[in-house]
């Protein structure tokens, strides 16, 4: 028997986005400046200077960033998620959405749950009764 599939609901075409007058701090790239950002399809189609706009781009909307860090996603390398055992504590949705309004886009976590997420079973059984359908929104 074929395991279930989950259907993701994605437009038909992403926005065209212009992110504007952020701080871009990209330290694998060199760019430690406010700069543009324009954004096609989901991808970073360009960066540059603040205030310059590029040719033939037609922002469907344009986020004003002045005053924020516009950087890649970062990585917690140590996300203490408490389920199971530690419920009372957080709860995997709660401290997923802490990540995310934090510009987190990753996380590994130690094995420090009870019992200890440290086999391949438990993870997916955790991620199976928590997230099974999920939808994360930063705003």
């Amino acid at each position: 028997m074929a395991a279930a599939q989950r259907m993701i609901s994605v437009p038909a075409v992403l926005p065209r986005l212009c992110i504007r007058g952020g701080h871009l701090m990209d330290p694998a790239n060199g760019i430690n400046a406010k700069m543009d950002l324009w954004i096609a399809d989901g991808s970073l189609v360009a960066i540059t200077p603040m205030g310059q706009m590029l040719d033939g781009f037609e922002a469907d909307h344009v986020m004003e960033a002045g005053g924020h860090v516009v950087c890649p996603g970062l990585i917690d390398l140590s996300a203490r998620l408490r389920e199971p055992g530690f419920e009372y504590k957080a709860t995997l949705e709660s401290e997923m959405r802490a990540a995310i309004a934090g510009g987190v886009t990753r996380l590994v976590c130690p094995p420090d749950t009870d019992p200890a997420l440290d086999e391949p079973g438990l993870v997916a059984s955790v991620q199976r009764s928590r997230f099974a359908g999920a939808e994360c929104i930063a705003g």
